[in-house]
């Protein structure tokens, strides 16, 4: 699988809905791309990765913790949702290196 770096700019989603959607822009390309994911498990790992990200209500607070952050991320076998992300400065070598030589 693809190992991607990239800026969380946003998330979409509602509590109800079963998705949301991490919007990631790249760190090489700058293009900005909605990624869907189980909304419940992406919020509760935003929040255990960055802090203030759930509000009261179970909502996500649009100016959390999570705005601005660096992430490793890649998508599921099929292409289709997200299947993790790693916050940078968490990153082990062999997630860096994976990364570096997918895009060299």
């Amino acid at each position: 699988m693809k190992i991607r770096k990239g800026f969380i700019r946003g998330f979409s989603g509602s509590y109800g809905s079963g998705l949301g959607f991490l919007s990631i822009q790249d760190s090489i390309t700058g293009e900005t791309q909605s990624v869907p994911a189980e909304n419940g498990y992406l919020v509760r790992s935003l929040e255990n990765a960055f802090g203030n990200v759930i509000t009261p209500g179970h909502s996500v607070d649009p100016e959390g913790g999570h705005i601005d952050q660096e992430i490793y991320w890649q998508l599921d076998e099929m292409g289709l949702c997200l299947d993790g992300f790693t916050p940078v400065d968490e990153a082990t070598e062999e997630i860096e290196e994976a990364y570096l030589g997918g895009i060299a």
